[in-house]
């Protein structure tokens, strides 16, 4: 019986779990944190697809044969519902020696060989993998396995601030002032952001989610800075079959037309300083060069993988996005597209140069945001037939 070692507790590192049990490997799955702690995080947003594209036929089945009360189908739910009433439920049902909360993976590597042996051979996958971990009373040791699934997701690497993709000058020693994703203005950050001056760095979805946060919280001020040229920052589908999506984009474009938020476009920071308290920021156009002085920063630049977990193994990013190279050079053709458009895979696409491990859920896309919880569904079950 093959031997499944799958990294993160998240959504899809959970689905990957039962699918796995459910096709008859041994599963262990590592959890530096608690289960599904990025949803967490982000668990007073409301998300737009709803329950029945976010879970599995499987996933909701299990539950249900145990009594549990599921949401509706077309239910949509906050972050904090969606592990509520779901994720924590999977966690639950697991066997007791499946699931290590508190356990970090350190690194990985294979049995008796380094990372420059048998160039791209498959003999690399005649000895198992060897997996350093530690637990939260600081004890370390070594897990062997046959499969490596990366779970691990993005959340936690935030994009920096600054022109070009790194940390604008100033942005470290201002880190207090700064918040990396949506804040819960309704709930514990509402106080930090009620009446201040306050510039949201980022489009897309979590920038505009920010932004009409903010107004509807009753900031001072509401400042939204884009890297591109747009009249409009949001982007609206026609028919978008997503009633929440629509909304949001709707709702942004309106704010700024009608001057409760304040656009820069084709802008990027070139430093950030603290003056009394305020933050004097600089910001550079094509054209211009001028500064703008608020209280706080909202960065919604999107997320980056980590990639030094499987820095000793032969695996192959694409150098763009940093996703799965295979997953992402088909992507490149889909560049722009809905992500509900976005057509699934086989598992030659999640396959890297190193022998069963695969890199599976928002960290096979890397920095690309068109990652949909259905899709990494779709890799969980191509992969698992591969293996099989």
């Amino acid at each position: 019986m093959k031997r499944i070692a799958i990294i993160g507790a998240g959504p899809i590192g959970l689905e990957a779990a039962i699918a796995a049990m459910d096709g008859g490997f041994e599963v262990e799955i590592f959890e530096r944190g608690k289960v599904a702690d990025a949803v967490r995080q982000w668990g007073h947003v409301k998300m737009f697809s709803p329950f029945g594209m976010n879970s599995t036929a499987r996933g909701r089945e299990r539950l249900e044969r145990s009594g549990a009360s599921l949401p509706e189908s077309n239910e949509l739910l906050t972050g904090a519902e969606f592990r509520e009433r779901y994720l924590l439920s999977l966690a639950r049902s697991l066997p007791p020696d499946v699931l290590h909360e508190d356990t970090a993976v350190l690194a990985i590597g294979r049995s008796g060989v380094l990372k420059g042996d048998h160039i791209g051979e498959s003999v690399r996958g005649n000895t198992r993998f060897r997996m350093l971990t530690r637990n939260a009373t600081g004890d370390e040791r070594v897990v062997n396995a046959d499969v490596i699934l990366d779970c691990t997701g993005t959340y936690t690497q935030p994009n920096g601030l600054g022109d070009g993709g790194i940390p604008a000058p100033g942005e470290g020693a201002a880190r207090d002032r700064i918040f990396y994703g949506i804040p819960d203005f309704i709930g514990r950050d509402g106080k930090r952001f009620a009446g201040r001056r306050v510039l949201v760095v980022g489009a897309g979805h979590s920038g505009a989610t920010a932004v009409t946060g903010l107004v509807e919280l009753g900031s001072a001020e509401t400042h939204w800075l884009l890297r591109r040229d747009r009249a409009l920052p949001s982007e609206e589908i026609p028919d978008d079959p997503l009633p929440e999506r629509s909304r949001l984009a709707a709702k942004s474009n309106r704010l700024v037309q009608e001057g409760r938020v304040t656009l820069h476009r084709a802008a990027s920071i070139e430093s950030i300083a603290n003056l009394n308290g305020a933050l004097p920021v600089r910001i550079a156009t094509p054209n211009d060069e001028y500064s703008l002085v608020i209280d706080e920063i909202i960065v919604a630049t999107g997320f980056r993988p980590d990639l030094m977990l499987a820095r000793e193994l032969q695996v192959q990013t694409c150098w763009a996005t940093e996703g799965t190279y295979p997953l992402a050079a088909s992507l490149l053709g889909e560049a722009g597209a809905d992500c509900l458009k976005t057509p699934a895979f086989g598992a030659e696409m999640l396959m890297h140069p190193e022998p069963n491990y695969f890199t599976l859920g928002m960290k096979s896309y890397g920095r690309a945001p068109n990652f949909l919880l259905r899709t990494g569904h779709e890799q969980i079950e191509t992969v698992l037939d591969w293996l099989s």
